[in-house]
């Protein structure tokens, strides 16, 4: 609210003082006169009863308002936006859609022991005297987290004990083939001197003195036939050896 000063009637300057406070006086009054103007004046009051409207409308028609001749209307009275709801919301959990979850079948035992935490005892210190097992002691003192130190041209030393091991056993089995391979040939000499002994006392000759080779010039009377059958003879009687050896070995 503006003040207007008081008007003095005693002094010289009086008319001067007098326009210049009419002049404040009319700019106040303006400046209030605005504000009131910017209020509203036709507004509604708000009644807290509740109201039953009933009305008709203008158009008639069946495909307006679906046909009907009237509308009716309950208009409540203002709310209070600070009230508290009156009805208790219930929320409803949606229900699950699709096929039911798989059932995760364990072993309840199992289960069990896998929750079972060990308690972290040092290995400097067990006042109650816990027996540790081996494995926690190690995984508590923290081996399993150190680098192992290699040697540098450790693997190629590996490759050639690998090797050298691989020569032998070759070397081993080559000599053992050639060993074979001369024992059946002395027995092939052997076998070959005997059926040529055998054939001269069927013809009537007379056997030559200490024959247990056979001699370079009667080599040509032995033909083929004769010396495979003599080899195959060899061979099954080598096969027959074998079988006892391992029957005997079995049993």
């Amino acid at each position: 609210m503006d003040r207007v000063p008081k008007v003095l009637k005693s002094g010289e300057d009086e008319p001067e003082i007098a326009e210049e406070w009419q002049k404040e006086i009319e700019e106040t009054t303006q400046r209030t006169k605005a504000s009131l103007e910017k209020i509203e004046k036709n507004v509604a009051s708000q009644s807290s009863d509740t109201k039953f409207i009933k009305y008709k409308p203008c158009q008639q028609s069946a495909a307006f308002n679906s046909g009907a001749k009237n509308r009716e209307f309950i208009v409540g009275g203002p709310a209070d936006t600070l009230e508290p709801p009156k009805f208790r919301h219930k929320r409803i959990n949606p229900k699950p859609s699709g096929s039911p979850p798989v059932v995760i079948l364990y072993s309840p035992p199992r289960h069990q022991q896998d929750w079972k935490i060990p308690p972290c005892i040092p290995n400097w210190k067990n006042p109650k005297g816990f027996t540790i097992p081996l494995d926690k002691r190690l995984a508590a003192d923290g081996r399993g987290l150190q680098d192992i130190p290699t040697v540098r041209k450790f693997a190629q030393r590996s490759d050639a004990l690998y090797n050298a091991m691989l020569k032998t056993s070759e070397a081993g089995a080559m000599r053992i083939k050639v060993e074979k391979e001369m024992l059946l040939k002395e027995k092939e000499q052997e076998l070959r001197a005997l059926a040529q002994k055998a054939r001269r006392e069927r013809t009537g000759g007379a056997p030559p003195p200490s024959a247990v080779h056979m001699p370079t010039s009667d080599r040509s009377d032995c033909t083929g036939e004769d010396m495979r059958e003599d080899y195959e003879r060899e061979k099954i009687r080598e096969e027959r050896k074998r079988e006892r050896e391992r029957e005997k070995g079995f049993g």
